[in-house]
């Protein structure tokens, strides 16, 4: 029972990083609070749904289409929330929480209110361990979050293009006076928070029931995540992801699943509280990722 325990906490971890990861980049870099974050991942895993019942198309090949989609409309959004004035903090918040109204109707007139799953059909994995049983979606989780987070990480680390993201992090006029081009790196921090959001969508979408309203748990996640970690810390995201997914799902043990968004919830306001600069981070601390 532990053992299985585990592997569904271990599963969900990595899935909430790759949902988390893409929230933290674009808000570490523009400073756009996207209450449409939710939305549009499920937006990715109604996408892979419509290939995979109407097209025939298997799993994994849905996983490009659904990037490039949600690439390119991130990169739309970009450019709507380049048109809004001062403050920007609040006003992209407002802008953003319309957009989730607007993607919510929209789902809700093309797809309806029925919820939908994405089939698995490969036949579920055993390992010896305490008899637990991995999945293919375990394994898919596990394989996503950390191919998609390892290449954060080195693309960030690795490349003038992370760099330069790096640098607008930890503060933007400075890296204006250095040469880089903020408005450039906004742009590509859309874009790759796009992959990341239609690369969760399908993912989303097996591990969870897909409907109009199930953006709203997502967005509470990520939001969680960041703030749990520190903006711009990439390198805690997965732990708590982690801690997260462990708590809401002992929570769901013990008191049953109606629990699981109330204690993510009762998880923000006490961080928003004590720690709004993150967790694992000191006040004052430049951001590290």
């Amino acid at each position: 029972m532990w053992a299985q325990f585990l592997i569904g906490v271990l599963s969900l971890g990595f899935f909430y990083t790759l949902t988390a990861l893409g929230f933290s980049l674009i808000f570490g870099v523009t400073h756009a609070f996207n209450l449409a974050h939710g939305e549009l991942i499920v937006l990715s895993g109604y996408l892979a749904y419509a290939l995979m019942k109407g097209c025939g198309w298997a799993f994994w090949m849905t996983l490009p289409v659904c990037m490039l989609g949600l690439s390119l409309l991130l990169v739309g959004i970009h450019q709507l929330l380049n048109r809004v004035g001062e403050p920007f903090e609040l006003n992209s918040l407002v802008m953003t929480f319309g957009l989730a109204l607007i993607a919510q109707n929209l789902m809700l007139f093309l797809f309806g209110a029925d919820y939908r799953l994405i089939p698995s059909f490969d036949e579920p994995v055993w390992i010896a361990f305490q008899g637990a049983q991995v999945s293919s979606t375990h394994l898919w989780s596990f394989l996503l979050s950390c191919t998609a987070t390892a290449a954060v990480f080195l693309m960030l680390h690795r490349t003038f293009l992370g760099k330069a993201l790096r640098a607008t992090i930890q503060e933007r006029e400075a890296a204006r006076l250095a040469g880089i081009h903020v408005h450039r790196m906004r742009k590509v921090a859309f874009a790759i928070g796009g992959l990341l959001i239609g690369l969760a969508g399908p993912l989303f979408g097996r591990l969870a029931y897909l409907h109009p309203a199930g953006g709203t748990e997502a967005t509470l996640v990520a939001i969680v995540i960041t703030i749990f970690a520190g903006v711009g810390h990439v390198r805690s995201l997965w732990v708590g992801a982690c801690a997260l997914a462990a708590l809401e799902s002992g929570a769901a043990l013990v008191l049953g699943t109606s629990w699981r968004e109330l204690v993510s919830a009762l998880i923000l306001i006490v961080l928003l509280l004590w720690k709004p600069h993150g967790l694992l981070v000191g006040k004052r601390s430049a951001p590290e990722l």
